[in-house]
């Protein structure tokens, strides 16, 4: 018997909606989910991430680069209180686009 993955990613017609925990083990998912988005700005529901490490906060970092270098954007929206509260003390908040 395998353990649920602590992170669930879902598509919507806005883009993504993400839930439970980002970190070293499920960032890669979140990563490789982000890559499959191809064309349009990549949007992503954080509303239900209960938790966010450094692996995590690569990721959207690297997304955030990636789409802007490719001409596109990636929103943050309805970030959970904890993912704002580490976007607010990484410092990135002022970098990344973050939607209420």
């Amino acid at each position: 018997m395998t353990a649920a993955t602590p992170l669930d990613i879902t598509a919507t017609d806005a883009g993504l909606a993400i839930a439970g925990e980002l970190d070293a083990h499920t960032a890669p998912l979140l990563s490789e989910a982000i890559a499959s988005i191809e064309d349009g700005d990549v949007r992503l529901d954080m509303a239900a991430v209960t938790f966010v490490d450094s692996s995590g906060l690569r990721v959207l970092i690297e997304a955030h680069r990636s789409a802007e270098a490719d001409g596109r954007m990636v929103e943050i929206c309805r970030p959970s209180q904890s993912l704002r509260r580490l976007l607010e003390i990484s410092g990135v908040d002022c970098h990344l686009n973050i939607v209420d």
